[in-house]
């Protein structure tokens, strides 16, 4: 460990975190692992599990499978305004669906999660509040309609259940990566999603490098570009199915900062500017958590 980035890990809080990994400049210059974890324990990422469904839009775009300005090809939809919904606005949380994302009781989300065989259907069959582009609300149910419309492009079960691994999860060796399954056999891609914070690290280096991995672009330079350019009506802090610094939310880091969030604090953080890429997993997220001096710190430890 470089020892002015495990300093910085020591000025942090660290009993709200359970693992530490910063890389610099493709290398990993420091982690730190709490009693219990090690670099091999799978975590769980929560919605952190979104980044990684919407890359497969981003793989199937660069192979030329589809468009982000597609229609979504959902059933139910071609009689109605929703036909009018694009992946775009999708995968930016602007279709203009009706969702409620509240953990504190039954909402649309929990009963999604907690009760749903089929997870793919609670936002599909919502109605539209508004026209696409017009609102931004965030929604777990948007991530599984996107596993439900990819599952559709594939013959057979297997096939779905194959891809991830085979055109990203495996590509970049994160062999302890886990996708749940609802019980119909959807990826649960709003929040199901394990890997070790090894393997978090490689998806963040996979965006630093702008999808290039071992003499491969998994996907195109602009998707990275795409994913981390601000949504309308987001006040800078999302893009498409990543937070972003945008808006300067975190006032003394950098504004091309762009992540994967989960809940409780499970942060994939990519800093294009400073070549870096730090994974936190955690038991805490802001304000009780202080992302934006554990990043200030780390920062200031690699100049």
């Amino acid at each position: 460990m470089e020892p002015a980035v495990g300093s910085a890990f020591a000025n942090h809080e660290i009993q709200k975190t359970r693992t530490v990994l910063v890389a610099y400049k493709n290398e990993i210059v420091a982690e730190r692992y709490r009693e219990g974890f090690s670099m091999d324990t799978p975590i769980l990422g929560w919605s952190m599990t979104k980044s990684i469904l919407a890359t497969l839009y981003g793989i199937l775009e660069h192979q030329g499978q589809l468009s982000t300005a597609d229609f979504a090809p959902v059933p139910g939809w071609e009689d109605d305004d929703r036909k009018n919904i694009r992946l775009d606005d999708l995968l930016r949380m602007q279709s203009g669906l009706a969702w409620e994302e509240d953990y504190t009781g039954i909402s649309d989300v929990t009963s999604m999660l907690f009760l749903d065989s089929d997870m793919t259907k609670a936002q599909a069959e919502k109605p539209a509040l508004a026209p696409p582009g017009q609102i931004w609300n965030y929604s777990s149910g948007t991530t599984n309609l996107l596993s439900g419309i990819l599952r559709e492009r594939f013959n057979t079960h297997q096939g779905y259940l194959d891809f991830p691994y085979q055109v990203l999860i495996d590509r970049l060796g994160m062999h302890s990566m886990l996708i749940e399954t609802d019980m119909e056999g959807n990826f649960v891609g709003s929040s199901y999603g394990w890997a070790s914070t090894r393997d978090w690290a490689k998806f963040g280096l996979l965006y630093l490098n702008k999808g290039y991995w071992n003499g491969e672009q998994l996907f195109a330079p602009s998707w990275a570009d795409y994913v981390a350019r601000p949504t309308d009506h987001s006040n800078g802090t999302y893009g498409a199915h990543f937070w972003l610094n945008a808006g300067s939310k975190y006032p003394d880091v950098p504004t091309d900062l762009y992540s994967a969030n989960g809940y409780q604090g499970q942060y994939v953080f990519i800093i294009p500017s400073k070549d870096l890429v730090v994974v936190r997993t955690g038991l805490a997220e802001g304000p009780a958590f202080d992302v934006n001096g554990f990043l200030k710190d780390i920062i200031a430890a690699i100049e």
